[in-house]
């Protein structure tokens, strides 16, 4: 089926509404790449919104709801947009953290955000995380991507990424239409995305991104910077960074790229 190509109608979606019709018009293409041990593993577009509504349902289980903040601190990874978009879809509101920020640099964010879930990617952030535990009472939940390092903690403060994934079967089982209601209640007026600033006069503070702002810059970029559904994009700049967050999320939603995460950065 021949791709969806980016126009200005898009506006009247939000991001995982987009990501959605494209799951339904051209579900077989690849949507994602990440490699793993030197394997570049495809995910279809099929397979990235069934991720999302997953983790949305897994949200839900955790009582994460509308207007509620989740903070990302984590490298490229597709699990950073599964998070991203599933947030969004029950009309909650991402947070980019930059994985290279310091214990007391996450804790002005998350309490300047109000986040009240976070995915921390590995135990590295986990450790921040509970350096300034005392700091982010708001913060209900932690969820970490990477398992490594990971058994000895037992705390319920704590979910694998998995352990999500998992509770949004078991919630979409028993509330089968739950996050389908709030992704298409959903408006492109609202706010979808909080966006870090650069904090050179001072400390940094949190943009309001709205689905209709991201998705017409990804538009009006493409006519600058024409983009095929044929090329690939690697995603190696932080994704709590506007910039990757227009090309990973907001360009390659509306142009039908496939973004490629690589091992590491390096």
């Amino acid at each position: 089926m021949k791709a969806l190509r980016p126009s200005y109608e898009m506006k009247r979606y939000t991001l995982p509404q987009l990501l959605r019709l494209r799951a339904e018009h051209e579900g077989d293409r690849v949507a994602l790449r990440e490699k793993d041990l030197g394997i570049w593993n495809e995910i279809t577009y099929a397979q990235y919104f069934e991720n999302v509504l997953l983790f949305a349902h897994g949200l839900l289980s955790l009582g994460f709801g509308p207007g509620e903040r989740l903070a990302i601190i984590a490298d490229n990874i597709p699990e950073w947009l599964y998070a991203e978009l599933g947030a969004q879809a029950v009309r909650g509101i991402s947070v980019g953290v930059y994985q290279s920020s310091l214990p007391p640099e996450i804790a002005y964010m998350l309490a300047y955000t109000g986040a009240s879930v976070v995915l921390a990617e590995d135990q590295e952030q986990v450790d921040k995380l509970y350096e300034i535990r005392n700091e982010i009472p708001h913060v209900r939940h932690v969820i970490y991507e990477d398992e490594k390092g990971m058994r000895g903690y037992q705390d319920p403060w704590l979910l694998s990424f998995a352990e999500v994934l998992e509770r949004g079967r078991e919630h979409r089982r028993k509330h089968p239409d739950a996050v389908e209601r709030l992704l298409l209640e959903a408006s492109p007026e609202e706010v979808c995305h909080l966006s870090s600033t650069s904090g050179t006069t001072g400390r940094p503070k949190a943009a309001m991104l709205r689905h209709r702002n991201l998705i017409h810059m990804g538009v009006a970029l493409q006519e600058v910077d024409p983009l095929l559904p044929t090329d690939d994009y690697l995603s190696f700049l932080p994704l709590a960074w506007i910039g990757e967050q227009m090309t990973s999320v907001a360009i390659a939603l509306t142009g039908g790229f496939a973004v490629n995460f690589p091992e590491a950065v390096e």
